[in-house]
């Protein structure tokens, strides 16, 4: 009997040992997968963590093109404009940003200046204080579009842009904790913009 109590522990060790050494192993898998940037990290076969279909996007960059449709929406389709996007109207920080860029409107002369928030972070009343713009931005459906990340994991991102009349971004500035920076870079941005002449365009002339 004590034989037999023996060679079954035997047994049992090495039952512990071979699923110890398995699961050494896949969990090597599991690191250089991840080194390596592979999908397998996530596969069935190293436990219950599913293959997650995950596509990390940071927003438009300068150079590119603001999508026309949302351009369009917030009314400067062929326009040069300052677009900011901010958390929620009366919120002291998106307050000093708006107050910031209504004392600068002498440095955006010819440029549409619009502040943009979703529904839930509209207040009767907040627009009606300024000279510039704002738009209703319902569901983030813009903010998403572009995919503006959100600042500290948890906030929706405070970020602006300086699109030039052919859409195409000409500065991009993020900063949640420094509201009047972005009028500063946007000003400068905007004094940077190519500036009308005279003349004329002959494209416009061409009956096609």
């Amino acid at each position: 009997r004590v034989g037999a109590l023996l060679h079954l522990t035997t047994l049992q060790s090495l039952g512990a040992s071979c699923i110890l050494h398995t699961n050494t192993m896949q969990l090597q898998k599991v690191i250089l997968s991840l080194a390596l940037g592979s999908p397998a990290a996530f596969s069935p076969s190293t436990g219950s963590m599913r293959q997650q279909q995950t596509s990390l996007r940071m927003s438009i960059a300068v150079g590119e093109q603001f999508p026309a449709p949302a351009l369009s929406k917030i009314g400067v389709s062929g326009k040069p404009a300052v677009l900011y996007f901010y958390g929620a109207d009366e919120a002291p920080s998106c307050t000093k940003q708006a107050e910031g860029f209504d004392a600068a409107a002498g440095d955006f002369g010819g440029v549409t200046v619009v502040g943009i928030r979703n529904d839930k972070g509209v207040k009767d009343g907040f627009a009606d204080k300024y000279t510039q713009q704002f738009y209703v931005d319902v569901d983030d459906e813009i903010r998403n579009e572009i995919g503006i990340p959100k600042d500290l994991f948890v906030l929706g991102g405070r970020e602006t842009y300086v699109v030039d009349k052919d859409g195409t971004v000409m500065m991009v500035f993020n900063g949640q904790l420094n509201p009047e920076k972005h009028v500063e870079a946007a000003s400068a941005a905007v004094a940077d913009l190519p500036k009308g002449g005279g003349g004329f365009d002959l494209a416009s002339l061409l009956p096609f």
